[in-house]
């Protein structure tokens, strides 16, 4: 019997050719609308997530200051913390860490022409070699002038300067620079190895933690010699831990964080997990909200459904009457007519479904050459069973009204109808 309702109502459909197009384009105007957004959002998702899992790694978690990350976010914390760096190292679970702490100082350079020193206050910044060495990918590709390095592991007082501070303070690679730090502790010479390169466009080059710009006019040590400075780090900046081989990352990193706040340190452990249902939530909230929008132009469609359904009624009253006479049910003319709102909802799903794949597609294809980045065109079977199924209701709902009219018809009053 469904077979023959199919049947009935695709004939209906395919006799009112013009009509059933026009008010298929209402509905997939809607859904093409609704697809493209949503599918660009997921595009969006999927890219960002990706090149998170590039810099980040799965294995790899993030201690930095309580309440700079996630929904307890607060701008009242401090944006440093202290952290005892041999201690977490020796971690069940942890394989190597690295961490950034920073001060100012007041550093002496070399004479100038008057024989005065050229000297000031200064921001420094304490390094571990396994920044470089371990985490590679937060580092970047950071690059040296001619001449110069980079830290190694067996390093102590040497010191890489960004260009600017080299030319205020008139030392160039091989040459030294006193920095004092804490009354009582003694100032240090270093020797510096290297000056960071600038860029083509000039500007400091994207380095150190994963896009912190390597700064023209910090002075960066190695994160051990601070602590012949300051002290015992109270002012660390962000924490980068890789857990050994086989071990669970969220397990380790909310241990990590229970210790070192037992210890007094005020830090949040972000893991892979943590920053991927970030990047989750707002770009599902962003696509939902815009998907809603583009939606209202659904609810226009719908209404042009239930319109051609209720003229469709008017047309076929004497048809119905002859169905009634020969033993159609009311059950059988209000699946009917059901059948044929949602088979029209359907097409224009269908429809609506391709050409908004398509437009996402050229959507993700202009915001990356803009952005110059590679997003990623997604056409997820959920959204597309979820698009097909929610189009076919969309249209059975919309004639729901129009076919009951017409199921309550009364038989002989049908069949007397010009």
């Amino acid at each position: 019997m469904l077979r023959d309702f199919l049947v009935l109502a695709g004939s209906s459909i395919l006799h009112r050719k013009i009509r059933s197009w026009l008010t298929v384009i209402g509905v997939f105007i809607g859904i093409t609308a609704v697809v493209a957004l949503i599918s660009v959002g997921l595009g969006l998702e999927r890219t960002i997530t990706d090149e998170v899992a590039k810099v980040f790694g799965v294995d790899t978690f993030v201690l930095a200051p309580r309440g700079s990350f996630g929904a307890a976010r607060t701008s009242e914390g401090s944006n440093q913390y202290a952290l005892d760096l041999e201690w977490l190292r020796t971690l069940d679970g942890v394989l190597t860490a690295a961490a950034v702490r920073q001060r100012t100082a007041f550093v002496q350079g070399q004479p100038g022409p008057e024989g005065r020193l050229a000297q000031g206050f200064l921001p420094v910044m304490g390094l571990s070699p396994e920044l470089i060495t371990s985490f590679s990918s937060f580092v970047g590709s950071l690059e040296v002038e001619p001449g110069g390095r980079l830290f190694q592991e067996a390093d102590s007082v040497v010191a890489v300067l960004g260009r600017e501070v080299a030319t205020r303070l008139r030392v160039d690679v091989g040459q030294t620079i006193v920095i004092a730090g804490d009354a009582d502790k003694p100032e240090l010479t270093f020797t510096v190895v290297g000056i960071l390169a600038t860029a083509d466009d000039g500007r400091p080059q994207q380095g150190f933690t994963s896009g912190m710009p390597a700064s023209a006019t910090t002075i960066y040590i190695p994160y051990d010699t601070m602590e012949s400075l300051w002290g015992a780090a109270q002012d660390v900046l962000v924490t980068l831990v890789r857990t050994a081989p086989g071990r669970d990352v969220d397990e380790v990193a909310n241990r990590a964080q229970a210790e070192l706040r037992a210890r007094g340190s005020r830090v949040t452990a972000i893991t892979y997990s943590d920053i991927s249902s970030a990047i989750g939530t707002v770009t599902s909230t962003v696509s939902a909200f815009l998907a809603g929008i583009a939606g209202i132009s659904l609810l226009v469609g719908g209404v042009g459904v239930m319109n051609t359904m209720f003229t469709s009624v008017l047309e076929r009253t004497k048809e119905i009457g002859i169905m009634k006479a020969v033993g159609a049910k009311n059950s059988h003319i209000l699946s009917i007519f059901v059948i044929e709102s949602g088979m029209m909802g359907l097409v224009g799903g269908i429809v609506g479904t391709l050409l908004g794949l398509g437009l996402s597609a050229v959507a993700s294809a202009i915001i990356g050459r803009m952005f110059d980045v590679r997003i990623a065109v997604v056409a997820s079977p959920v959204l597309i069973t979820a698009t097909l199924g929610g189009s076919f209701l969309l249209g059975a709902v919309a004639g729901l009204w129009p076919a009951r009219r017409a199921s309550k018809l009364p038989v002989v009053d049908a069949l007397r109808y010009e």
